[in-house]
């Protein structure tokens, strides 16, 4: 797979006792992509007991390139070659 034809993913948060870590992969870029098809993927190929099965979308904060998903175009966001997708749990505290 060259650059061309993949994104990257990197996670934070997801992935039980590595939660505090960021973990990244390629990702196969594929005809119509998008950021919510990318999350389905991966809770569907998770761990039925890990965090990230158990996660619902408004729990994640997902970036393209660095920019929330909100202000492109939500979950339905498009990818192309190169770019970058994170996804991490939204923490709140004080």
């Amino acid at each position: 797979m060259g650059e061309q034809d993949v994104i990257r993913l990197r996670t934070f948060g997801l992935h039980g006792p590595r939660m505090n870590r960021i973990e990244e992969q390629a990702f196969p870029l594929v005809p119509d992509l998008t950021v919510g098809r990318i999350w389905s993927e991966l809770q569907r190929g998770a761990d039925p007991k890990s965090t990230l099965s158990r996660l619902q979308r408004d729990m994640v904060l997902a970036l393209v390139n660095g920019v929330p998903v909100h202000r492109l175009s939500g979950w339905d966001t498009r990818l192309a070659a190169s770019d970058t997708v994170t996804f991490m749990v939204k923490a709140f505290g004080g």
